[in-house]
């Protein structure tokens, strides 16, 4: 996997955007993508796993299962690793206090804001319209659900700003490894597969918090995403990022696929429609989860390569929906939950009525997205700003 050495990028000049004092636009396409990518995810999801009767006319459909099993795999892991990278970029321009600061105005707010009511509704909706109560958060009624990656990401942030940035330095062996150029590269895989195995340790080794599996969740995805935003962080610190997002590897796509051929079937997300058990025994488990990060550190890159090729600039509705992916994201899963249960009854195929449900929550997103944006006080609430300054990218 790993490719002949090259010479690593030049330190970036003063704007913090590239190592070219260029803007990378196709990152900021690439946060708003990752989190928009998720409707048609939870759609999908909340049919399947959190509905009463199961949808399992989408579970066995061999297009929802490789939809979800394929974005699953690296959604959020690039995200996280985007999320770290812009971290070290502001921490750096603004300073650690005033960042952190920032940070907690413009995930804190829509956090708490869209606990105290999208949450207490999507508590509500899950019983009345999907039949299947939902878990308590914190012992209050309310549903964690989707909202769980502001929580883990203000934690990231907070660990981040603690750490003096002279500590931070990745030596130029981890910098080629990231960018698969060098001897690391097995080493970096190798250590990728083994923070799988913590995942293991975590969910299998640790005992869940009683009677709270929203509690159990968060820390178990706090620990396991920890791995992708350490990756951007250092990639920033390293001034790796123009070579790393937008890196123009050929080798990683037949690695991709030949390790997506061992992984898939043992995906749980797809193997109903592969027409088998839903969850593989515990050997296969453990190879899932060992490879999944580093499949999702390739997966990304190819990701963040492709999108480097089609966008070379901003676009009218590229900027929209990077300028709303938040709000959107926030507003979207309590729109699943009021049209699943009537998508579900039309007399269509169920991938009909997945990308039906998908489109029609994207539009009331939105939609959503453009009210609050409407007001100062309902902007800062769900947008992370005010209503003059809601057009900046949220990341």
């Amino acid at each position: 996997m790993a490719l002949p050495q090259q010479p690593l990028p030049a330190p970036p000049a003063t704007t913090p955007f590239s190592a070219n004092s260029q803007r990378l636009h196709h990152l900021d396409a690439a946060r708003a993508l990752l989190l928009l990518l998720g409707l048609p995810f939870h759609a999908a999801t909340k049919a399947i796993f959190e509905s009463e009767p199961a949808a399992i006319s989408f579970q066995t459909s061999p297009v929802i299962g490789g939809y979800l099993s394929a974005t699953h795999i690296f959604r959020m892991f690039a995200f996280f690793m985007l999320a770290g990278y812009f971290a070290g970029m502001m921490r750096e321009r603004k300073g650690a206090d005033v960042w952190l600061r920032e940070r907690v105005r413009r995930l804190g707010l829509p956090l708490l804001a869209s606990l105290a009511t999208l949450g207490v509704i999507q508590f509500q909706l899950q019983d009345l319209l999907l039949h299947k109560p939902s878990p308590r958060f914190l012992g209050l009624p309310i549903a964690l659900d989707h909202l769980w990656f502001l929580i883990v990401l203000l934690g990231y942030c907070a660990c981040y700003a603690a750490i003096p940035v002279h500590r931070i330095a990745p030596g130029l062996r981890i910098q080629r490894a990231m960018l698969l150029s060098g001897p690391g590269t097995m080493g970096l895989m190798l250590a990728l597969a083994g923070w799988g195995v913590v995942r293991i340790i975590s969910e299998l080794g640790v005992p869940p918090i009683p009677d709270a599996p929203f509690e159990t969740l968060l820390w178990q995805q706090f620990v396991f995403h920890a791995a992708p935003f350490a990756l951007g962080v250092m990639a920033w610190h390293g001034r790796i990022g123009d070579a790393l997002f937008a890196r123009p590897l050929w080798v990683i796509w037949p690695a991709i696929a030949m390790m997506l051929l061992v992984f898939t079937p043992l995906d749980p997300l797809i193997r109903p429609a592969l027409g088998m058990e839903i969850y593989p025994d515990e050997t296969g488990m453990q190879i899932m989860r060992t490879m999944e990060l580093p499949l999702a550190y390739l997966m990304s890159l190819a990701l963040f390569r492709v999108l480097a090729w089609l966008i070379k600039g901003p676009s009218r509705a590229i900027t929209f929906f990077v300028d709303g992916a938040l709000a959107i994201y926030l507003f979207h899963l309590m729109w699943a939950m009021i049209i699943l249960p009537k998508v579900r009854t039309l007399p269509v195929p169920a991938e009909w009525q997945w990308l039906l449900a998908t489109g029609v929550v994207l539009m009331l997103s939105s939609a959503s997205y453009l009210a609050v944006r409407s007001t100062n006080i309902t902007s800062i609430l769900f947008c992370g700003a005010a209503k003059k300054q809601a057009l900046q990218p949220a990341g």
